[in-house]
């Protein structure tokens, strides 16, 4: 079969469709399209766009215009059959043309529907008058209206055809009739008077010769169009239009119908073709799998016979899904391909001896166009080319250009000589559009890779941001998706005792943390010394993966070159790098350029603060020997003391004994805040001692004393104290009880470390309690003048010493003296915390 070389054009793309439910009709410039649902499209093939969408109230089976093209037939799975006049931008006869680039939307209303009848499967408009095709108990019944100007309609004539037993057929029940409708084609006589010329191409004709002997004298009398109808049990019935209804001999009325021929196989096309000087001069019939009848007229013969006609009977490749026919030329589509038929007048040999011809194979010329459904046409255009309007089974109109000469058999076609070379060219576009594809499908494989891994970054970080702001102390956190705590710890290492903050990342989120992740630990010192100048330091643990359940201990030094400087703020945040999401070998320049200065994903996960009271080692959980004693250290300041190069105000002890400071608060404002169920003073005030030192987070042994006796991480020893005290003056409503809390050392620095934990952690518990007390406490007046009035003198103390200071050049007092009273009284006589 040789191949013709034909150019295709998309006009315009719809959803998929199956070809059982597309219907295509076409009107000079408009074509006019259903695919099975509720709207039917216009499109303007010039324009190459649809300007007009008609929705009815339900699916649409099969379209049909009038015979003046001004209305449009549409029959319904609600089984209604609609008109409905086409919108004036269509219309041939008016000046108004639809310059706009949208589709214009026209709903067809209800009061549309001129006929209801379920069992409808197809009908046609033909002189005004509405033939229907209905199944009704195994009856095909043939009904004839007046074409539908008034309501309700007029009935004119019924004509039925029993069914025929399809098993030998091998076509099953309804359902296979269903998806096979009928075809309803009506034939002009060549010369018939009704025929206008906007009638021409919607009907076929038949040169009268041949429409005589097919269809009778009556008929061709009075140029009746004849009915044709193709069933989906292979026969072909006709009947006469406008020749009235003849009585039998018992006197009962007559059916014109009569059947033709039987393709035995459901009909899908039936028109005529090969132009001769009268008319077309054949009849041609499709059948679904392949069967093609030509239907032809026989002139008399030598010995007398009069003229005849003659059905000659040939097959081509099916299934054959839709077909149109030309002049000369059968197009027709059998899914992988669109083939073209030459048919002729040519009589066969058995035409000379006046047999029928058997079943014959006809060699067609393949276009190289596949996944056709339907086809409309052909038609030709201004420089004399064929071409066909086709719908693809994706659902794209497509405009196929014949070649010129191609009737003639003028195409140019391929050499045999170079059929080889052309193949072997074929064979290599193959492999290079197989190893681009190849390309393609990696390089979209990696960027789904790319879109998965960014969206899992996108549902970690709206977990994390949930929860941002909120700050999670190291001994009291609250239970988060994605959470970081941390515990500060004394290790030994090398005879030497060290601080280490030991941070715990765990995933309780239905979210994986894969590779790419950073957990990142920034220490930042509170305090401001002289060596604390660019002192905070960051700490990055990237991990691989962590999965849902899954926890990760990272283990960091408090300790910095300039020592131990207490507090310290530890920000906790999950780092995600950008670059991880592209392998280096797809990324492109461009985008490792973007990467590298867009940076990362940062996300906060909480902040800790570690103070001295986290750093305490208590007695009993560790050896004396540990205690660190920094004898080099002492020994260099008492040779400096002794050469008169070190004053005594740098050091961090006293020799008058310990420093002690203390904190007051409410006994009923800590037990409801810290819900303590203790009865006895003793066991509140070693709840309270648990709850500020938290030994069994740090690893140590648990509080069994209102006293803690512990060493602070310079080395000195420190007493922690909580008893409960009444005051009998202090409130209005009786003795009030108040718990002490006392802290004594040597170490002033201790003594300050310790007194700054302590206020700090009763600051967080009264901020984010949301517990209160029960009634407010009635104060008495006096205490609170003492209070002031204590204070004040402080005060003044402080600003003459803040003189003497100035004048230090000429005062033999020095400064510490006067200023480290004043500090222990403030914290000695501290005020009530309520």
């Amino acid at each position: 079969m040789d191949a013709v070389r034909c150019s295709v054009e998309c006009l315009s793309e719809f959803s998929e469709c199956q070809s059982h439910s597309l219907r295509l009709i076409q009107d000079t410039t408009n074509v006019f399209l259903t695919s099975g649902d509720r709207d039917v499209l216009i499109l303007n093939v010039h324009e190459r766009r649809v300007t007009t969408v008609m929705q009815f109230e339900a699916s649409v089976l099969n379209l049909a215009l009038s015979d003046d093209k001004h209305q449009l037939y549409a029959l319904c799975a609600n089984g209604g059959l609609y008109c409905t006049p086409l919108p004036p931008q269509l219309s041939s006869s008016s000046v108004l043309v639809n310059k706009s680039l949208d589709s214009v939307l026209y709903t067809v209303p209800g009061d549309c529907m001129v006929l209801k009848n379920a069992d409808l499967q197809a009908f046609t408009i033909v002189e005004k008058i509405l033939v229907t095709l209905s199944l009704h108990k195994s009856i095909w019944s043939f009904d004839l209206y007046e074409e539908p100007g008034s309501r309700p309609l007029c009935k004119l004539a019924r004509f039925q055809v029993m069914t025929q037993n399809t098993c030998c057929l091998n076509i099953p029940d309804k359902e296979k009739i269903a998806s096979s409708p009928p075809v309803l084609t009506c034939i002009y006589p060549e010369g018939s008077p009704s025929v206008s010329t906007h009638q021409s191409d919607l009907h076929p004709h038949l040169e009268p010769h041949l429409f005589r002997l097919l269809f009778g004298v009556d008929a061709s009398l009075v140029k009746s169009p004849v009915i044709l109808c193709g069933l989906p049990d292979g026969r072909i019935c006709c009947f006469p239009l406008l020749v009235p209804t003849l009585a039998g001999p018992t006197g009962e009325q007559r059916s014109p119908v009569r059947v033709l021929q039987s393709l035995e196989q459901p009909v899908i096309f039936i028109g005529t073709c090969v132009s001769g000087e009268h008319g077309p001069q054949c009849l041609v019939a499709v059948g679904q799998r392949g069967k093609l009848l030509i239907v032809r007229s026989k002139q008399a013969t030598l010995e007398g016979k009069k003229a005849d006609y003659c059905f000659n009977e040939h097959s081509v490749r099916g299934p054959v899904l839709c077909a149109c026919v030309d002049d000369k030329w059968l197009y027709y589509s059998s899914l992988n391909d669109l083939h073209a038929l030459q048919l002729t007048t040519t009589s066969s040999s058995s035409e000379a001896t006046g047999t029928e011809s058997h079943v014959q194979a006809l060699t067609s010329d393949s276009l190289g166009v596949c996944r056709v459904i339907a086809l409309v046409g052909p038609y030709r255009n201004s420089t004399g080319s064929v071409q066909l309007l086709a719908v693809s089974l994706s659902g794209r109109l497509l405009r196929v250009n014949l070649p010129q000469g191609y009737e003639k058999g003028n195409v140019q076609r391929l050499p045999s000589s170079l059929a080889g070379q052309r193949v072997k060219d074929l064979l290599a576009s193959i492999g290079n559009i197989w190893e681009r594809a190849e390309s393609l499908k990696h390089k979209l494989q990696d960027k789904n890779e790319s879109l998965k891994r960014l969206n899992q970054v996108i549902n970690v970080c709206s977990l994390l941001l949930d929860v941002h702001g909120n700050e999670n102390e190291c001994n009291t956190g609250t239970k988060h998706p994605i959470s970081c705590r941390g515990v500060a710890r004394w290790s030994s290492l090398l005879q030497r005792d060290s601080l280490t903050l030991t941070c715990v990342l765990e995933n309780s989120s239905g979210c994986i943390l894969e590779h790419g992740w950073t957990l990142c630990i920034q220490v930042h010192p509170l305090s401001k010394g002289p060596n604390m100048e660019g002192s905070s330091r960051t700490y990055s643990f990237p991990f691989k993966k962590l999965d849902s359940g899954q926890k990760l201990d990272v283990t960091i030094p408090l300790e910095s070159t300039g020592g131990l400087s207490l507090p310290v703020k530890v920000y906790c945040s999950l780092v995600f790098s950008l670059s991880t999401l592209f392998s280096p070998e797809t990324s492109s320049p461009g985008v490792s350029q973007l990467i590298t200065e867009t940076g990362c994903i940062s996300a906060p996960l909480s902040t800790l603060t570690v103070d001295w009271l986290d750093a305490l080692r208590l007695e009993g959980s560790f050896s004396h020997g540990n205690i660190r004693h920094d004898t080099v250290t002492d020994g260099i300041q008492a040779f400096l003391r002794s050469r008169g190069a070190l004053n005594k105000d740098t050091d961090n002890t006293t020799k008058s004994g310990p420093n002690a400071v203390m904190v007051r608060v409410s006994s009923e404002l800590l037990k409801s805040k810290l819900h303590l169920s203790a009865t006895s003073s003793a066991e509140t005030c070693m709840a309270v001692l648990k709850w500020l030192v938290s030994p069994e987070a740090m690893g140590q042994t648990s509080v069994q004393s209102p006293v803690i006796c512990a060493y602070s991480p310079d080395g000195c020893s420190v007493k922690i104290m909580a008893k409960e005290i009444t005051l009998g003056d202090f409130c209005s409503d009786g003795p009030f009880e108040v718990l002490e809390i006392r802290v004594e050392s040597t170490s002033v620095a201790a003594v300050c470390g310790l007194h700054h934990a302590i206020l700090r952690r009763l600051q967080v518990l009264l901020r984010d309690s949301t517990v209160k007390c029960a009634h407010a406490k009635q104060l008495k007046a006096q205490s609170l003048f003492e209070a002031v009035r204590h204070v004040e003198s402080l005060y003044k103390d402080l600003q003459d010493a803040q003189n003497q200071a100035a004048l230090s050049g000429t005062m033999k007092m020095k400064s510490s003296e006067i200023l480290f009273p004043i500090f222990l009284q403030l914290r000695a006589n501290p005020l009530v915390i309520l």
